[in-house]
């Protein structure tokens, strides 16, 4: 069983900047002077943490290409967003896509990775959300404009989308660091 803990960290301004570049995906929700919300962090074994607000998954379609125009669904993209709650920066992707709905129809379906079975996907994109997948192939990570949306939706709804270069993996990134401590 897991369980949700939130987690603080507390940071001079300079070690926050620093924070910021290695962890883009955790925006700074500032609780006090000095601390950096980065909840909830996973954490293995027994009940929820004394004291925390129990955690809601995001999970689910945001909206289906069926909600809006008689169309065909077999024939536009589902784009499947990797979130967790209180994502701003998954909130500011999804308003792009969202005002691309009727000009390039497509699905978007929300896959919360903190939810326990979603533990590969926590473990591979923890410092990196939000994160794309079109059509379940990696497409892009952390900030998406209008017209990078509108192409790739077009490329999906053709045929010719590939899947990108760079899909982060945040467990073998920490494997490797930890390879070179110890040699």
């Amino acid at each position: 069983m897991f369980t949700y803990a939130r987690a603080f960290a507390f940071v001079t301004p300079k070690a926050r900047s620093i924070g910021a570049s290695l962890a883009p995906s955790y925006p700074a929700n500032h609780r006090c002077s000095g601390a950096i919300h980065i909840g909830p962090m996973r954490s293995h074994g027994g009940d929820d943490v004394e004291g925390t607000t129990p955690r809601k998954s995001v999970t689910g379609i945001l909206y289906d290409i069926a909600d809006g125009d008689s169309v065909p669904t077999g024939s536009f993209p589902n784009v499947q967003l990797y979130t967790k709650e209180g994502c701003t920066l998954c909130d500011k992707v999804s308003d792009v896509l969202r005002t691309l709905r009727e000009e390039q129809p497509h699905s978007l379906s929300a896959i919360d990775i903190t939810d326990p079975d979603k533990t590969e996907m926590f473990d591979k994109y923890k410092w990196d959300i939000p994160v794309l997948h079109m059509d379940g192939k990696y497409w892009t990570k952390h900030r998406l404009d209008v017209d990078e949306a509108k192409d790739a939706l077009i490329q999906a709804r053709t045929g010719d989308f590939v899947e990108q270069d760079g899909e982060p993996n945040a467990a073998e990134m920490e494997k490797r660091m930890e390879e070179r401590k110890t040699q």
